[in-house]
């Protein structure tokens, strides 16, 4: 208690603009400071509603109550942190996982299509072997146009006709 305040109470003077439920009031007792103003009010002042709570106070008083701000901001951030890096990892691995699908895809395509190749490797070698022995012996004599031929892959990539 002091002289200009003999209920024991130091409050800030009511503001126009209706802050007054903001008001920092600390109760001095036994020179212990007990601020009446919760975290997440202190937390919601604007910087200039702050400097006007803490008008009349201590230099120490205002030094712990800007210290428990900061503490208690710094602690939202590093929890907003926590959360992104979270969100980020789980965005991460779900990309991960489809870029493995995706690799898992094209590889099964990519074998697919040697599959192919190879197939259309033997028909090719086949079609020189038959047009090389077409070269080698001449044209056939007479050749009915309703004749085809056949060419049959192996399991030894040799070609037959027929």
């Amino acid at each position: 208690m002091n002289e200009r305040n003999p209920r024991g109470w130091h409050g800030a003077t009511m503001a126009a603009d209706g802050l007054s439920s903001k008001a920092l009031k600390v109760k001095r007792e036994l020179g212990e400071n007990t601020p009446l103003l919760s975290d997440e009010e202190l937390m919601g002042l604007s910087v200039r509603e702050l400097n006007h709570h803490l008008r009349g106070l201590s230099k120490e008083e205002v030094a712990r109550l800007k210290q428990r701000r900061r503490t208690l901001k710094n602690r939202g951030y590093a929890a907003s942190c926590r959360v992104k890096r979270v969100c980020q990892k789980e965005e991460l691995q779900k990309q991960k996982m489809e870029l493995e699908w995706e690799v898992d895809k094209l590889a099964r395509e990519n074998a697919a299509m040697r599959l192919e190749l190879d197939t259309l490797r033997g028909k090719y070698e086949a079609l020189q072997g038959f047009a090389r022995t077409v070269a080698a012996h001449g044209p056939p004599a007479k050749v009915a146009t309703a004749s085809v031929i056949t060419i049959v892959k192996s399991g030894t990539n040799q070609a037959a006709y027929s």
